[in-house]
């Protein structure tokens, strides 16, 4: 992956950004750069999510069929 932002990071980071904007303290010449920010910290953290929703579909997958062949 290009981004090596883990998900607790790019949560963070999302977290710090939405409290200076409800706290008025981006500029508005800033804000179209944390808006671009924002949206590529929410791609990562989706990222993370699904090939963590993989992964362990494929460990419950694994799991049961474990159990049929063992029956």
């Amino acid at each position: 992956m290009a981004d090596e932002l883990s998900y607790r990071d790019a949560l963070a980071e999302l977290e710090e950004i939405l409290a200076a904007i409800e706290q008025e303290q981006v500029d508005v010449d800033e804000l179209a750069v944390k808006v671009k920010r924002s949206a590529h910290l929410i791609r990562v953290c989706r990222s993370r999510i699904e090939a963590a929703d993989i992964a362990i579909e494929e460990i419950v997958g694994d799991m049961e069929s474990g159990e049929e062949n063992d029956g």
